[in-house]
């Protein structure tokens, strides 16, 4: 294994960042090219793995989710005896279940095994490219699958920092609600992958991430069926309206959320995407 000694002080340099290492005692840092790697790739393995670890740590730092509250709380009993404790900041009623938006949690507590084998076998109909590594983000990600001692059935999804539903953030501005469309239309062509209608794309389902622009599909999974229409299409339609505070700027805009859908999910988002060009002058990251 390589070491580095401070040019500056004569310590041993740690590993800081990405591409380099810091010296503990004086502070001077050291980064790498690629030429500084040759002969030393466990070192070059060490360190992308460190920077591996270091961006999924600040990717599950909870404490600059300053939004989120504790708002209420329900306790149950698991099968076998065991408590089980809820901190949640908002909850939300569907018939059969009831959705906790807990901290780094996102509770679905079922009235009993058939509601949740309905849902999860909704959930299991999503289907993803090989080649895939973001798209799975704007679904769902199981955790474990809990039974009350009431019969009830306990579903547990991650959830990541500062995600909360679309309606939290309404008005929504049109530069705003143009990246929350976008994605939208992202979600659309992932169901139209895996052949599927979700059937409850709206503004309480739909969860947003404002600080990555980033959007996740909760919501309903028990109606999940066959594609065989553009449903989730004219829903995405009816979410951004809802959201928007003015539809009419600009024009292209208006003209979009208030035209027939495509058929197929990939012609709706080159649709979409030309109103962007158009209509907002090309694709632009707006901080919320």
């Amino acid at each position: 294994m390589a070491t580095f000694k401070c040019k500056n002080c004569g310590g041993q340099m740690e590993l800081s960042g990405t591409s380099g290492v810091e010296c503990p005692y004086c502070g001077s840092k050291t980064f790498f090219s690629d030429a500084d790697f040759k002969n030393h790739e466990e070192f070059r393995q060490r360190l992308l793995q460190y920077s591996k670890a270091e961006a999924e740590k600040k990717e599950f730092d909870y404490s600059s989710d300053t939004i989120w509250r504790c708002c209420g709380s329900t306790d149950l009993t698991l099968q076998g005896g065991d408590p089980l404790h809820i901190d949640y900041m908002e909850k939300f009623q569907y018939p059969g279940f009831t959705c906790f938006l807990g901290k780094e949690n996102i509770i679905y507590l079922f009235d009993n095994d058939r509601e949740s084998s309905r849902f999860m076998a909704g959930y299991k109909r999503l289907v993803f490219p090989e080649a895939d590594t973001r798209l799975h983000r704007s679904f769902p990600e199981l955790k474990m699958i809990l039974a009350t001692s009431t019969g009830g059935q306990i579903v547990v999804f991650r959830r990541r920092p500062h995600f909360y539903p679309a309606e939290f953030f309404a008005p929504w501005p049109s530069e705003h609600l143009a990246w929350l469309i976008s994605r939208m239309e992202n979600i659309c062509c992932a169901l139209k992958y895996a052949n599927i209608e979700h059937g409850d794309i709206t503004p309480t389902s739909l969860w947003v991430n404002t600080v990555t622009h980033e959007c996740a599909l909760f919501g309903e999974w028990r109606n999940v069926r066959s594609a065989h229409s553009n449903t989730d299409l004219k829903d995405l339609r009816k979410t951004a309206i809802y959201l928007a505070k003015d539809t009419t700027k600009p024009k292209e805009l208006y003209r979009f959320l208030n035209s027939a859908p495509a058929t197929d999910a990939f012609e709706d988002f080159e649709r979409w995407d030309q109103v962007i060009e158009t209509g907002f002058g090309g694709h632009k990251f707006v901080k919320m």
